[in-house]
C-alpha cells in the first residue's frame, strides 16, 4: 500500500501540470470563469492551479490523501478540495461542466463505481476527460530497460483503453473522442534521477529493493543519454453525459 501523505512531501518534484494537456482541454471545453471544473484525484492541485491561472475556472478537487489535499489547499485559486474517492464524490449532483483525471485511473479499485459517481456530479451535457496510457504506450516507456519487471507490473495496474471505455459507457457516458499525444524525446537528467530515487512515480514503489537499486545505478551511469520513443505518449479519452440524461 502506497502512503500518499508521505509521498506528498516530494510529489511536486515531478507532478507538475502539462500545458500540452491543458491546451487540449481548452480546445474542447470553452474554459473561462463561468465553467465549474472537478479534478478527480487532484493530488497536490497542480492542474487546478494552472487552470485557474490561465482561464479563471471555478476549480474544485477531490482527493483521498490528507497530505495531498493539504498541499493543494496552499495553492492559489482552488475553491474547494474535498476528501473523497471513487465510491463517494462529496459534491451535489449536476455540479460540474467539466471533470478530468490525470494519471489517476490505475489507482481506482472499481471503474464502475467511479464512473457512476462522475456521471452523477456532471451537469447534463457535461464533459469528462480521462488522461491515461494504453498498454502499448506503457510498453514503450524509455526507462523500462532499467527495470525489467516494470512494464508488466504497470500493465497489470492500468486498465487498457477498451476496459475504460466499456465501463464509462455502462455508467451512461457516450464516447466523444480518443486523442493520442506523442512523447517528446527524453533525456536521463539529474531531475529524472532524483525523481526515481525519491520514488515520486508510484510505479517504483512496488519494485523489489534489489531491482530498484540496480536500475537506479544503471540509469545513473547513463546520465545525459537521450531516448526517442515515438510509440510512447499519453491518451486522452473524452466522454459526454448526454443532454437527455
Amino acid at each position: 500500500m502506497i502512503n500518499y501523505s508521505l509521498a506528498a512531501e516530494t510529489y511536486d518534484h515531478t507532478r507538475t501540470h502539462s500545458d500540452v494537456v491543458i491546451d487540449r482541454f481548452a480546445a474542447v471545453v470553452a474554459l473561462d470563469s463561468t465553467i465549474s471544473v472537478l479534478d478527480f484525484g487532484c493530488g497536490t492541485g497542480n492542474y487546478l492551479a494552472r487552470l485557474h491561472q490561465r482561464f479563471g475556472c471555478q476549480c474544485h478537487g477531490v482527493e483521498p490523501s490528507d497530505g495531498m489535499r493539504h498541499k493543494a489547499l496552499s495553492k492559489p485559486g482552488l475553491l474547494k478540495i474535498e476528501k473523497g474517492d471513487h465510491l463517494a464524490i462529496p459534491f451535489s449532483s449536476g455540479s460540474f461542466d467539466f471533470s478530468y483525471m490525470t494519471d489517476v485511473i490505475h489507482h481506482v479499485p472499481s471503474l464502475s463505481a467511479m464512473f457512476s459517481e462522475l456521471f452523477r456530479v456532471l451537469k447534463s451535457n457535461g464533459l469528462l476527460c480521462v488522461v491515461t496510457e494504453s498498454h502499448a504506450q506503457i510498453d514503450e516507456r524509455f526507462y523500462n530497460c532499467y527495470f525489467p519487471s516494470l512494464a508488466a507490473n504497470e500493465n497489470r495496474r492500468y486498465p487498457d483503453l477498451g476496459e475504460i471505455i466499456g465501463r464509462a459507457n455502462e455508467a451512461g457516458f457516450s464516447g466523444e473522442a480518443t486523442e493520442l499525444l506523442a512523447s517528446p524525446p527524453r533525456r536521463i537528467s539529474d531531475d529524472f534521477l532524483r525523481n526515481v530515487a525519491e520514488k515520486n512515480w508510484s510505479m517504483f514503489r512496488p519494485l523489489s529493493e534489489e531491482e530498484f537499486s540496480a536500475g537506479l545505478r544503471a540509469a545513473t551511469g547513463d546520465l545525459g543519454r537521450l531516448y526517442e520513443s515515438p510509440s510512447a505518449g499519453t491518451t486522452l479519452l473524452w466522454f459526454r453525459k448526454d443532454a437527455q440524461q
